[in-house]
C-alpha cells in the first residue's frame, strides 16, 4: 500500500460523492464531470490503498466491508474541508447540511425527538439524522456529528464534551402502590418492598445513596428487572413497585400526581452518571451546523432542566 499523498485529496473527495449520490452518473451529474473521471478517480485510490472500495454490479453500487469503514473517515475529511471553505467565505452564519446525532433510546424518545422540529424551523437549511441506541457509538466509525451521553466524566483524546445538564435520580411509586404497600420511611425500608431494578441478569441490585453527606448502600431484590428505564416507569405507573429513575423519564409523572417522590431528602445516586454530555470530534473549524445544534440544547435545557419542574 502506498502512502496517501496530498495529491489524493481530489480522489478521496470524488469517492465520497460517489458514495452519497448512489451511483456514477448520479455523482457525475452532480458534480458537473463525467462517469469515467470518477470511475479513474476511485481506481486511483483504491490501487493507492491496496483496498477494494466498492463493489460494483450493473445495477447497483455498493460498499465493501472496508469501503464502509473507509467513507466514514473521508467523510469527515470531507466535511472539515467544508468548515474551513465556510470559514473563509464568511458562511458561518448560515450553517446548513446533514446533521447526524446519536442518543440513548430514552432521552431520544422521551424529549430528543420533540425538541426537534423548533430546531430545524430555526435552522431550515439543516436535515436532521437521528439514531436511537444504547450501545456505545464511535463517532469517526459511525458518521456521528453529536453524540449525547451520560456520564460522571468523560475522558477523551481526539472528541470535545460539552456538558449540557445535571442529571438527577429520584426513588417513585404509583399511588396506588403506596397504598398497598406502605411508604418507606428511610432507605432502611426499600428491602421489604417489590422494587423494580435496572439491568438483565435478575440478581440482586444495589442502590446507592447520599443521605447527610455520606454514602449508603442499600441491597434489593427486584420483583423485575428491565435494561429500559422507559419499561420500568411504565411498571410502576402499573402499580408494580418502587423504581430508581432518572428525573428526565419520570419527572412529568411526579408533576402531574401519577408518580410520587419517595424520600426527598435523600439523593439516590444514577448507574448513568450525573451529567449529560454534547460529544463531538475535536476540530478547530466546528462546522456550524454542529455549533448551532449544541447551543441550542444548552438553551433549551440547561442546569435546570424542564423536567425537574417538579
Amino acid at each position: 500500500m502506498e502512502m496517501l499523498q496530498g495529491r489524493d485529496l481530489p480522489d478521496i473527495w470524488m469517492f465520497v460523492r460517489v458514495v452519497e449520490a448512489g451511483s456514477f452518473s448520479e455523482a457525475a451529474r452532480r458534480m458537473g464531470t463525467t462517469k469515467a473521471n470518477l470511475s479513474r478517480a476511485v481506481a486511483r485510490l483504491e490501487k493507492t490503498l491496496a483496498t477494494k472500495l466498492l463493489n460494483r454490479s450493473t445495477r447497483k453500487l455498493g460498499l465493501s466491508e472496508a469501503g464502509r469503514a473507509i467513507f466514514q473517515h473521508a467523510l469527515h475529511m470531507v466535511e472539515q474541508a467544508q468548515g474551513i471553505e465556510a470559514l473563509a467565505a464568511g458562511m458561518q452564519a448560515g450553517p446548513g447540511g446533514l446533521l447526524r446525532v446519536s442518543a440513548s433510546m430514552a432521552f431520544g424518545n422521551t424529549h430528543l425527538a420533540g425538541l426537534l422540529p423548533a430546531f430545524l424551523e430555526r435552522y431550515p437549511d439543516i436535515r436532521v439524522v437521528l439514531t436511537m441506541t444504547d450501545r456505545y457509538v464511535d463517532l469517526v466509525e459511525e458518521g456521528i456529528d453529536v453524540a449525547l451521553r451520560f456520564a460522571s466524566r468523560i475522558d477523551m483524546q481526539s472528541a470535545v464534551a460539552r456538558p449540557l445538564a445535571p442529571l438527577h435520580y429520584v426513588l417513585v411509586a404509583a399511588p396506588g402502590y403506596l397504598e398497598k404497600h406502605g411508604v418507606p420511611a428511610g432507605i432502611e425500608d426499600l428491602p421489604g418492598h417489590r422494587c423494580l431494578t435496572f439491568g438483565t441478569t435478575g440478581a440482586p441490585a444495589i442502590w446507592e445513596f447520599v443521605t447527610g453527606g455520606e454514602r449508603a448502600r442499600v441491597r434489593v431484590d427486584g420483583v423485575m428487572s428491565a435494561n429500559s428505564s422507559p419499561s420500568l416507569r411504565l411498571a410502576m405507573l402499573r402499580g408494580g413497585g418502587i423504581a430508581l429513575l432518572p428525573t428526565f423519564v419520570v419527572g412529568e409523572d411526579i408533576r402531574r400526581g401519577e408518580a410520587v417522590q419517595l424520600l426527598p431528602h435523600i439523593d439516590p445516586v444514577g448507574t448513568f452518571g450525573d451529567r449529560i454530555y454534547a460529544v463531538y470530534l475535536e476540530n478547530r473549524f466546528l462546522p456550524p451546523k454542529v455549533r448551532v445544534f449544541i447551543d441550542y440544547l444548552v438553551e433549551r435545557i440547561g442546569e435546570r432542566p424542564y423536567w425537574d419542574a417538579f
